[in-house]
């Protein structure tokens, strides 16, 4: 345990970290990727794409929470600087607001019912994940202005799993605070 931690402590912080979030990084792209290519390539109304929705979403909740769990952890533990404490939880926070933003915007393009006050006038995806990014901040945050109402059950069930990440996150984030050692 020691030797790794040495070995971690010799190589550039910012490695590390990449090092660290990598998994959820490439799980979060390769779903992307795979919503693209699914609502480009398939009929909507004939296919459950909700269904594939909802497990990714709950794949990703996973992976984010044992990611932060098992190795940032460690990462915490040789974390020096306050600086570099925001840089794990600030990129981790981005990773999960980001995810479910997509989540949302591909539950909107499959069925524009799932969500309401989202701007009628655009069938844009980019233009939707714009709207979707901001409702998973104000999600993520906990401030729900009531601007964007999920209205179905796989709606609802995806913002629920945001806000259990959110609030896992902020609560590991203030458990691991008194484990930094800062340099002074």
């Amino acid at each position: 345990m020691s030797d790794s931690l040495d070995q971690i402590q010799e190589r550039p912080f910012y490695k590390v970290l990449l090092g660290r979030t990598v998994l959820p990084l490439v799980t979060i792209l390769g779903i992307g990727m795979l919503y693209v290519v699914l609502m480009s390539m398939i009929d909507h109304p004939s296919f459950p794409f909700h269904i594939i929705i909802v497990a990714a979403a709950l794949g990703k909740t996973i992976v984010i929470t044992a990611t932060t769990l098992k190795r940032l952890s460690k990462l915490i533990k040789i974390c020096h600087s306050l600086e570099r404490l925001l840089w794990v939880f600030g990129l981790i926070i981005i990773i999960s607001i980001f995810s479910y933003a997509t989540d949302y915007a591909c539950l909107f393009q499959f069925n524009h019912t799932t969500f309401e006050g989202v701007p009628d006038y655009s069938n844009s995806y980019l233009y939707n994940l714009y709207h979707f990014f901001y409702f998973s901040v104000i999600t993520f945050s906990t401030v729900g202005y009531g601007d964007i109402v999920p209205t179905s059950d796989v709606a609802r069930f995806v913002v629920m799993l945001e806000i259990f990440l959110s609030f896992f996150l902020v609560v590991f984030a203030l458990a691991n605070i008194k484990k930094i050692h800062i340099n002074g």
